[in-house]
This record gives C-alpha cells, sequence and structure tokens, in this order.
C-alpha cells in the first residue's frame, strides 16, 4: 500500500511597510509542521506595531489553525502588537461565522492597508540626511 507524499501545507511570506508587517498566506492552515512556521515568523515581527495577515490565498483552515489565529492575536496582544486579518476567502470566513471568531478579530480593509502602505512609504521619503 503507497501513501501519498505530503505537499507542503502552508506557505508564508513576509512584506515589511514601515513599522507594519503583512504575513501572506498560501495553503492549508491545519494542524502540521509547516504550520509552526507561522508562529516563528510571527516571533520575528516581535518589533512590528501592527501584524496584517493576509488570508486571500488559505484555501482551508481547521481548528488548530483558527487556534494558531487566536494564540498569535494574543501573543501580539501581549506585545502591544495589533494583529489583524485580511482576505478573508468564503471557507476561512465562514469558519469564523460559524465559530463565533468573526466578532473577535479584527480585520484590515484595503483602506486600512493603503494607509499602512502610505505611512511606510512617508517614513522612507522623510529620511533627514545629515
Amino acid at each position: 500500500m503507497s501513501h501519498a507524499i505530503s505537499e507542503t501545507v502552508l506557505q508564508v511570506t513576509v512584506q515589511r511597510l514601515g513599522d507594519a508587517t503583512v504575513i501572506h498566506l498560501a495553503g492549508k492552515l491545519v494542524r502540521g509542521e509547516d504550520s509552526s512556521q507561522l508562529r516563528d515568523i510571527a516571533f520575528a515581527q516581535a518589533d512590528a506595531r501592527t501584524i496584517v495577515l493576509n488570508l486571500a490565498q488559505v484555501e482551508r483552515i481547521d481548528a488548530f489553525g483558527l487556534g494558531m489565529l487566536l494564540w498569535l492575536q494574543e501573543w501580539a496582544r501581549s506585545r502591544g502588537t495589533v494583529l489583524k486579518l485580511m482576505n478573508t476567502v468564503h471557507q476561512v470566513d465562514l469558519m469564523l461565522q460559524l465559530t463565533g471568531l468573526n466578532r473577535v478579530f479584527e480585520f484590515c480593509s484595503v483602506r486600512d492597508l493603503f494607509c499602512l502602505m502610505h505611512r511606510a512609504g512617508e517614513s522612507y521619503t522623510h529620511t533627514a540626511v545629515a
């Protein structure tokens, strides 16, 4: 009997926008070894004032994934960091609604993201030159 080769569960990329970080997730946010990389990458963003999790390419989330999001929210809050979710696709949005977690998390709108990008751009263009 053959077993399917385990595919990558979650791909994570990071985009810094000044004092904010956008973490782009792709794949499945489910129980598995790869899911712990999200926690490790979030830890590396400890100096960010805002962390946005872009869930546009998350195709599936389970109870473990929801627990990871809740844990990250508490970790961020304990550090004075704001954690926001962005671009929740249908399946993820449905899970958040069914569990009532859509009322627990903050969400980043397109306007919020543009504000973060604008603020990041200002910090780069207004650098003092001695």
